[in-house]
């Protein structure tokens, strides 16, 4: 658990100023994405008054972040209402803004209720975990299980994943966690119709909606697509199931994904948990 609390805590320097810690260091040059947005979220989500959960973050990668400095996180409530709390979040490295987000946060009202119903998918068990035992795998207190069977050329995957310890009974733990996960597969369903392809990829926008309670040491159903690659850009979409069914959150990212220049160098081959990098 230390691990990831690692990747998602913050210190409060001042009233609106945090700090994280140095990133996670991985074998890229740069940040983690999924990292520097689940950090935004938790300073942002510092001091927030009882009874408010956030249920939508929006933001856009602005600059490269690199590994071997600290960033920092400027809060600026925005609105605070009765129901809604608006706040912008800046994150900055050599004290250039590197990621802006905004993040809105709901004291919860009564209304309708409907949602999408979970795809079929296999129940985890019955598939073998991945990447545990690949080199360079980062990710060894996840377990991420694919869902197989997707036909070739699909713009699409499915996998299961859930963290291997115990966290905390807090909702905020648990958003930022799920902000940190979101990241680590998605890359996937725009890749899986090109394999082979040696490309240079950067996020440049990304956004996540809180739908219902969840957990993210629990099994979620992540149901990804790429409805659409051109120009050097890919969109990418996925639909965060419980483990009982209910939709508890959407995601929505836009990637630079450009042909590799001819003296880029492909890494490593470790399917189709290719890490994300801004």
């Amino acid at each position: 658990m230390v691990e990831l609390l690692d990747a998602l805590a913050v210190e409060q320097i001042d009233t609106n100023f945090f700090r994280g810690k140095l990133p996670h260091r991985t074998v890229l040059v740069r940040a983690f994405g999924g990292e520097v947005a689940a950090r935004a979220l938790a300073a942002g989500s510092s001091g927030m008054s009882d009874g408010f959960a956030v249920h939508s973050i929006h933001g856009y990668f602005v600059r490269p972040m690199v590994s071997e400095l600290p960033i920092d996180y400027l809060v600026d409530t925005v609105k605070a209402g009765r129901s809604f709390v608006v706040r912008r979040i800046r994150a900055l490295q050599h004290g250039r803004e590197t990621f802006l987000m905004v993040a809105s946060f709901h004291a919860g009202d009564r209304g309708v209720r409907h949602a999408d119903p979970c795809p079929d998918a296999p129940n985890p068990e019955e598939l073998a975990r991945i990447g545990a035992n690949d080199p360079g795998y980062e990710w060894d207190r996840w377990d991420i299980r694919q869902v197989p069977g997707e036909p070739n050329g699909s713009a699409r995957q499915q996998v299961w994943l859930r963290y291997t310890e115990e966290l905390p009974d807090c909702s905020v733990v648990h958003s930022c966690a799920l902000t940190y996960a979101s990241d680590m597969t998605l890359l996937g369903a725009a890749v899986a119709p090109h394999p082979g392809i040696a490309i240079q990829t950067a996020a440049l926008d990304y956004s996540i909606w809180f739908m219902r309670p969840f957990r993210v040491d629990d099994w979620l159903l992540y149901d990804e697509i790429s409805p659409s690659a051109e120009g050097g850009r890919a969109f990418t979409q996925g639909r965060i199931f419980s483990r009982s069914g209910e939709l508890v959150a959407m995601v929505a990212q836009e990637r630079m994904l450009r042909l590799a220049d001819p003296d880029f160098v492909l890494p490593e081959d470790r399917g189709f948990v290719e890490k994300a990098a801004v």
